[in-house]
């Protein structure tokens, strides 16, 4: 594995990144960023690899299609200029908590979903298995998803931000409960779907069979979904709660999404590879985000103590 050259250039890329990110230590979140990384990026992928289930048919890589991988990564790039703007929706849903949820909803389906699901689906022919929509060993996809929740949702809970309401108890039991439960359900198509189908099922599936690696399609995969992340951090205020704070430099909005967001790719890229299903994927991320989300619903939905 290590002597792919997508894994070597992946893996001098990343020590580049370290080095600029400790010399610019002053501005840029090294040790927070360090420990996320290892938690996240090497902690969860080590988890998902012993508790998820492996597809019972192992992985035939496909002849890779020279303008289907054309349009993957040309669209990726279209895809990350549009985080650079606000989400498009009428002037009067601003402000509405509802409204503007379903108007980001709706403009995630359809430019992470239904464009590339369309256009593989009518151009190139995929079917539903190719794009990531088959169930296989469903009872240990569920249980090992539930295992991955509770685990990687334990550490949202006790070290993200998004969490800190629900860890100073500003709100009842009733209410977390119910806050947990509706943004769980809503993560399920806003997160899950819309992220790991446009990354796993889209990309990543199109990039392994181009490098015909699982190792070298989920590193790529990665590094594309931390950069794409990039432009709106740094024109959108995008991390306007995180450690980057609302106006990051150019050069620290890269280095974060390699060395944090990155490295998410990896647990979520293999969780994919292992399953070849979306349904694990979708189901974990769901639950993982809903703890980081929940006080934002009960809040936006004003939801009775």
């Amino acid at each position: 594995m290590f002597t792919e050259p997508v894994v070597l250039v992946y893996i001098i890329i990343f020590i580049v990144s370290l080095v600029l990110a400790f010399v610019r230590r002053k501005t840029f979140p090294l040790g927070e960023s360090l420990a996320v990384m290892l938690i996240v990026g090497v902690g969860f992928t080590l988890a998902v690899h012993f508790l998820a289930p492996a597809a019972a048919i192992p992985l035939a890589y496909a002849i890779p299609n020279t303008s289907e991988i054309v349009f993957a990564l040309a669209y990726t790039v279209f895809v990350a200029a549009l985080l650079t703007r606000n989400r498009p929706m009428p002037a009067g849903w601003r402000d509405d908590f509802i409204k503007e949820k379903l108007a980001t909803l709706v403009f995630k389906l359809a430019v992470f979903v239904l464009v590339p699901f369309g256009a593989l689906s009518v151009i190139w022919g995929r079917g539903l298995p190719n794009l990531g929509f088959a169930v296989t060993n469903l009872p240990a996809q569920l249980l090992s998803s539930l295992a991955l929740i509770l685990l990687f949702g334990g550490f949202n809970f006790i070290a993200g931000s998004g969490a800190a309401p629900i860890r100073k108890k500003e709100f009842p039991a009733r209410q977390v409960a119910l806050g947990l439960g509706i943004a769980f359900v809503w993560n399920i198509f806003e997160v899950g779907l819309v992220e790991e189908f446009f990354f796993r099922a889209f990309l990543q599936t199109r990039l392994t069979d181009l490098f015909g690696s699982a190792a070298s399609g989920i590193l790529a995969a990665s590094l594309l979904f931390g950069l794409a992340h990039a432009p709106g951090l740094y024109l959108r205020a995008a991390d306007r709660g995180g450690p980057l704070g609302e106006k990051p430099a150019l050069v620290d909005a890269i280095l974060y999404t390699i060395l944090v967001l990155s490295p998410a790719g990896w647990f979520t890229g293999l969780l994919f590879f292992r399953t070849q299903s979306l349904l694990a994927p979708i189901l974990v991320h769901a639950g993982m985000d809903a703890v980081a989300h929940a006080a934002d619903f009960i809040n936006g939905l004003k939801v009775r103590k």
